[in-house]
């Protein structure tokens, strides 16, 4: 061993990605380490696992050790870091002290250059893990680990062997493999991906665009003209919208495609799937004092939930599906991110779930969008919030109709969905409530201001189901 365990209390403390700064901490224990070159300081690969709150939880460091043991962050210093290109461009695999790191690169030109021959960089700071730019592939390195398939990786692969476009062509990987307790476990280290050099953040593109909307309102707009004239003015973005909904429907439909796969074949919902979600629904209506009124009415479309007998099937999906997750480019939508909500367990997140989890996703991301360039702009209850918000609800009703209208005319081709339209509609804005329950908790604790966004998005459902 050459790191100093003790040396990396303190390192992890300063580190964006740790999501325990200020609780009580155990002993930091080593998994594994290997020296990917000796330097100096010499490049290694850590794994480490850290009690917190009475849990175990294990990350991944690579980092830069001086002869003392004492380590900082490798990507300090880019230009070490090309040595990854180099590891998967060769598929080599390199034994630690306690089991085998594998890089691998099925994906990349044999005949090029290692990823990271000309260049490399580091990406901005990022919530959880570490994304290293080498060339023209991405590789994130997952900090946070746990044991198993991280969807990620998972998801990513088989859509690129899928042949679906929508998607970074996943190119390499990093993964780790051992023995613990006398079994055989795997930990997925990163996932390489084709870097997009033209891709726009759609949530900053939608913004740009609703600011532009917004900038035209006029007060001479007649009010029975308001949905053509959103219609005109945003037209191009509502036409990509409803494109967005088309490759949406088109990923279901790729992940659907696992009859010999049980991974990936589709299964009925199930009671208990019912349950479960009405379970949660009611759960979080309960510890939210802001809902207390809309309690029972809450309760009851849970009651209609358990009551379906359509509900469709089950499959793979997205699990964090918004806004901030796409990408816009010249070759349309690309879809980023597949790891799943950061808060739920691999298990969960590796669960099979209705399709319209990711549909309920992004309709609650339109309506952020529409508020959020309008919280830019003017102060909530003033004469230019008044002014504003009605085209603001337009837009986002002609968005969440364009939406479906391109994701329904794709995804029968899955035959997830529910055949009955009430069941149909009934699922959807189930989800919706589950996911608009969600962001009340968190606006509530960190966003006070922002609670009128999903608090609209509870009371427009409740409405709607009668």
């Amino acid at each position: 061993m050459i790191t100093d365990t003790e040396g990396l209390r303190g390192y992890l403390s300063g580190q964006r990605w740790f999501g325990y700064k200020g609780e009580d901490a155990g002993d930091i224990e080593l998994v594994d380490e290997v020296i990917l070159s000796d330097g100096p300081p010499a490049f290694v690969l850590t794994i480490v696992s850290i009690e917190v709150g009475g849990r175990t939880l294990h990350y991944q460091l690579p980092l830069l050790v001086e002869a003392d043991g004492s380590p900082r962050d490798a990507t300090a210093d880019p230009d070490r870091l090309k040595l990854l290109g180099e590891l998967m461009a060769h598929g080599d695999s390199i034994k630690g002290v306690n089991g085998v790191f594998h890089f691998g690169g099925p994906g990349l030109d044999p005949l090029a250059p290692p990823p990271g021959s000309d260049s490399v960089r580091i990406m901005g700071a990022e919530q959880s893990n570490t994304s290293i730019v080498l060339d023209q592939v991405i590789l994130k390195f997952f900090r946070r680990l746990e044991i198993g398939i991280n969807p990620d990786l998972e998801l990513n692969r088989r859509l690129t062997s899928e042949g679906f476009e929508n998607v970074p062509a996943q190119v390499g990987e990093i993964t780790y493999e051992t023995t613990l307790e006398g079994d055989d476990a795997e930990i997925d280290l990163g996932i390489a991906q084709q870097f997009l050099t033209d891709g726009i953040d759609a949530w900053e593109y939608v913004l740009e665009r609703l600011n532009a909307l917004y900038d035209e309102v006029d007060p001479a707009d007649a009010a029975e003209d308001q949905r053509f004239l959103v219609d005109e003015r945003a037209g191009d973005l509502l036409n990509a919208i409803g494109e967005l909904g088309d490759v949406i429907a088109s990923m279901h439909v790729s992940l659907s495609r696992g009859d010999t796969d049980h991974e990936f074949a589709p299964e009925p919902m199930t009671p208990d799937d019912v349950d479960e979600l009405a379970d949660a629904i009611a759960a979080s209506s309960e510890r939210s004092g802001i809902v207390r009124d809309l309690r029972d009415r809450i309760l009851e479309r849970t009651h209609r939930l358990r009551e379906l007998e359509d509900i469709g099937a089950k499959t793979r999906v997205h699990g964090d599906l918004h806004l901030g997750q796409v990408l816009t480019t010249p070759r349309g939508w690309m879809i980023l991110d597949f790891e799943g909500e950061p808060l739920r367990s691999l298990e969960e997140r590796r669960a099979k779930r209705s399709p319209l989890k990711d549909v309920a996703g992004m309709l609650r991301s339109f309506n952020y969008a529409s508020v959020a360039a309008l919280f830019a702009r003017a102060e909530p209850a003033s004469d230019e919030w008044a002014r504003l918000e009605p085209w603001a609800r337009c837009w986002e009703a002609i968005a969440r109709e364009r939406f479906l209208a391109g994701y329904l005319t794709r995804a029968h081709e899955g035959r997830f969905l529910p055949h009955d339209r009430d069941s149909f509609g009934a699922l959807l804005d189930a989800l919706e409530l589950e996911k608009a329950l969600y962001e009340l908790a968190y606006e509530e604790g960190h966003r006070p201001d922002w609670v009128r966004i999903p608090l609209y998005g509870i009371k427009r459902t409740l409405e709607a189901t009668g």
